[in-house]
């Protein structure tokens, strides 16, 4: 949207954008209203922040906070430089391996394996029938040499028997 035509509007949507109250932007945008009351003043800049200019008023401000918005965030490269300065030139050894550490994660170099509680669930119900499994075939003595190795191993031996 370009800018407003009515340039008192327009002062006045830039002076809410730098953080101005809507009582101090318009007083700021109309300078006759410096001799009003207040209870006045606030009721013509919410007005005119809602309805100035069949909506144009309300539209220009929301376009220009975002426009303030986008500015403020830092881009990927922006962040990817940042850190890499970090790595290069902090004088603490922490610092400088979790700016790396972050860059490789913003790389994907490496992922975190996470598993969620209902994998850890499946994992555990199949290991429970797997160990289920081997205690019969023991107690039956129907045991071969690798299941009696990862017997050993799971009671804490070293597979060999």
């Amino acid at each position: 949207m370009p800018v407003l035509e009515n340039a008192r509007y327009e002062k006045f949507v830039q002076c809410l954008i730098t953080g101005m109250s809507q009582r101090k932007a318009y007083r700021e945008a109309f300078r006759q209203s410096v001799r009003w009351k207040d209870n006045t003043v606030d009721s013509k800049a919410s007005d005119l922040l809602k309805n100035g200019d069949s909506g144009k008023v309300q539209e220009r401000y929301k376009e220009l906070q975002e426009q303030a918005q986008d500015a403020a965030i830092m881009t990927r490269k922006e962040r990817m430089v940042a850190l890499s300065d970090i790595a290069r030139g902090s004088e603490k050894e922490s610092d400088m391996i979790k700016a790396i550490d972050t860059l490789n994660k913003m790389d994907g170099n490496y992922q975190d394996k996470i598993l969620n509680s209902a994998q850890i669930r499946k994992v555990l119900a199949e290991a429970a029938i797997i160990e289920n499994t081997a205690n019969k075939l023991t107690q039956s003595g129907k045991v071969n040499e690798l299941l009696q190795s990862l017997l050993d191993v799971k009671s804490g031996g070293d597979g060999s028997g």
